[in-house]
């Protein structure tokens, strides 16, 4: 009998602690954010968002500075990934610049994933997708960059073309899961914006 009490007051203690436990990671979980907290995850939120017009920003001042530094390269004839190819001259100079252009985008990415919580699968489905650019960018520049024209073709230039197949699909995708979600105005801009890609990949 006493045995048996025992064993029932320390399964007793045992689910009482339990409980406790139980209550008190719901009762953290509940705690409202400090303000201050509140406002450092805002600034952070606020700066990650930042990352996507700084990322479009340091394109195309990436491709105007490539340009610049490489003696006879066409804007109108030649491709921007021309800039960082092997034996150019302009390489030294775009590499870290495209690489950083990668580094903002996967932030941008993480930002727009934090922002979409509560907001539709499509817009979530686009963040991934940007994150995704960034990242295949970072992984695969050492391997997929082309030779300069004239060249002998190897393994690193195919590469470039499906790396860069993906990433123009991944952009198309992440532009129309965005326009699906932003309202009418975005969906116009959406529209225009994919309407510049095609024509300027045709051309």
């Amino acid at each position: 009998g006493n045995v048996h009490r025992a064993t029932l007051n320390r399964t007793r203690d045992r689910c009482a602690t339990f409980a406790e436990g139980a209550m008190t990671t719901t009762e953290l979980r509940q705690k409202p954010e400090l303000p201050g907290q509140s406002a450092e995850r805002g600034m952070l939120q606020t700066i990650l968002l930042a990352c996507g017009i700084l990322s479009s920003l340091l394109y195309v001042a990436t491709d105007l500075l490539g340009g610049m530094s490489y003696e006879g390269y066409s804007f109108s004839a030649q491709t921007i990934s021309e800039l960082s190819a092997i034996g150019a001259p302009s390489k030294p100079l775009v590499g870290p610049l495209f690489l950083t252009y990668d580094v903002l985008l996967v932030a941008f990415g993480i930002g727009v994933m934090q922002e979409t919580v509560a907001r539709k699968r499509a817009l979530r489905f686009a963040a991934f997708l940007l994150a995704g650019i960034g990242l295949i960018g970072l992984a695969m520049a050492p391997y997929s960059a082309l030779h300069v024209r004239g060249a002998e073709w190897t393994i690193s230039d195919t590469l470039h073309i499906v790396v860069t197949t993906v990433m123009v699909l991944s952009i198309l995708l992440a532009v129309g899961f965005g326009a699906v979600t932003l309202g009418p105005r975005f969906l116009r801009y959406s529209f225009g914006t994919l309407l510049v890609l095609v024509v300027s990949l045709a051309t």
